[in-house]
């Protein structure tokens, strides 16, 4: 992190900001796997209740995120990048494309941020209801 001090206040702030952002894209990756686990484990039963379109739909959203992160990843890793050349005098420091750059990446993070904290809270209603609907029936089922 020493190199960095060559950097203006600015671009270092955006180096710091695009590195949380790496981060929560990393955290977003172990909670994608663990919804589309949940979403596989509750499959059948989310299917019986007659959520086959939602569940089709659900997952092509999923699909959707995935083009989105893998975008975002790919820009975050390539301002990152861009940041450390200019940190170590490689290339010249162009305050004007990293500016721009970072708008970009803040409305591309958003924007994956936002969609899926809907989709994951309509994923968590479905299988909750899903859960309860599945309680009841085997309570009726094996009566105590």
């Amino acid at each position: 992190m020493e190199t960095l001090n060559s950097l203006s206040a600015r671009s270092l702030q955006y180096f710091v900001i695009a590195k949380k952002w790496s981060s929560d894209l990393e955290f977003y990756k172990i909670e994608i796997k663990f919804i589309r686990s949940l979403l596989e484990n509750n499959y059948f039963i989310l299917q019986n209740n007659g959520e086959k379109d939602t569940l089709k739909r659900i997952n092509n959203d999923l699909m959707l995120l995935d083009v989105e992160k893998n975008q975002l990843e790919q820009a975050l890793n390539e301002q990152i990048k861009q940041l450390e050349l200019m940190s170590e005098d490689v290339i010249p420091e162009d305050a004007t494309q990293v500016a721009g750059t970072q708008i970009r990446l803040e409305y591309m993070v958003t924007d994956l941020f936002s969609e899926y904290k809907d989709l994951k809270r309509e994923i968590f209603y479905l299988v909750q209801e899903a859960s309860a609907q599945n309680k009841e029936l085997g309570r009726f089922a094996f009566p105590n």
